[in-house]
């Protein structure tokens, strides 16, 4: 069979039915008009949240900063300076002024008549608020104490007790004495008496001895051997022990500059100990 013969067989699409293309036109129709329908919803919840944002803002500005604005308006004044006044004429004008006066610190003061306002807080010329309490520093009179005894301390202790009576050391010299080195032999005011407070004193430091007489400390307790031997000045050098039962412990036998000895340079003293030794006992009673 030729080519002109044969069958041609074309494949057409099959239509759908006209029932299936309505049912999905009104669904796309369905779909368009819920979406229609639920922009507006989204605008006006999106509005109404940032309504409310807005609205927290301008809240809060008003209640912090212009509400407290027009509240403070015509209750805030300037604080009168009344230092140099008396406690009761500071009083009276700063009540006037709608203020509440209050006491603060009492300060000795010499260089000021007493109870007159030394300090005030706030500070003057500051804006206040009415009522507040301003406080107010007063100066009353200063008494007098009594010297005390410096002689016998180091520098530096005489320092503290007389910053502790509010008076001062104003000048130091040094010399020899018979009192021990770098402590105070002698003050310029004498112990005991009544002083204002401020007051100076001169005093003079000891360089020790110009010559140094030894101590007899044989047969005395090392701690009593070694205040005798401070106390003149001088200072222990070599300690060493020896067994000695016939004497009481830390006893000393032996010294090795003799006592009542005139030194010109001070040297130390050196010094044996008795000690006890329980075998020389067993020793002895064998």
């Amino acid at each position: 069979m030729s080519d002109k013969n044969k069958n041609i067989t074309i494949l057409i699409p099959e239509a759908k039915p006209q029932a299936e293309v309505k049912r999905v036109k009104k669904v796309k129709k369905r779909k368009k008009r819920s979406g229609e329908k639920k922009r507006p919803i989204r605008n006006f919840l999106i509005f109404v949240l940032i309504f409310s944002v807005a609205s927290m803002i301008a809240a809060l500005l008003i209640n912090f900063i212009v509400m407290p604005g027009f509240t403070r308006k015509g209750q805030e004044r300037i604080l009168l300076d009344v230092q140099g006044l008396t406690w009761e004429e500071a009083r009276h004008l700063l009540e006037l002024e709608k203020f509440t006066p209050v006491k603060g610190k009492s300060i000795p003061r010499d260089d000021i008549e007493p109870f007159r306002v030394i300090a005030q807080m706030p500070r003057p010329g500051t804006r206040v608020k009415l009522g507040r309490r301003v406080y107010l520093d007063i100066s009353i009179p200063l008494e007098n104490v009594t010297f005390p005894d410096l002689v016998g301390k180091t520098l530096r202790s005489a320092k503290i007790l007389m910053e502790d009576k509010n008076l001062n050391i104003d000048s130091v010299s040094y010399g020899f004495s018979d009192m021990p080195r770098e402590v105070i032999f002698w003050q310029s005011v004498e112990e005991g008496k009544s002083v204002r407070p401020g007051s100076g004193v001169h005093v003079k430091i000891s360089l020790g001895l110009s010559n140094w007489e030894v101590p007899t400390v044989v047969n005395m307790s090392f701690e009593d051997a070694y205040k005798a031997i401070n106390d003149a000045g001088l200072r222990i050098g070599t300690v060493s022990y020896r067994d000695r039962n016939d004497l009481l412990p830390n006893t000393v036998i032996y010294q090795s500059v003799p006592g009542t000895t005139v030194l010109t340079v001070p040297q130390p003293i050196d010094l044996i100990v008795s000690r006890y030794n329980e075998e020389l006992e067993s020793e002895t009673e064998e």
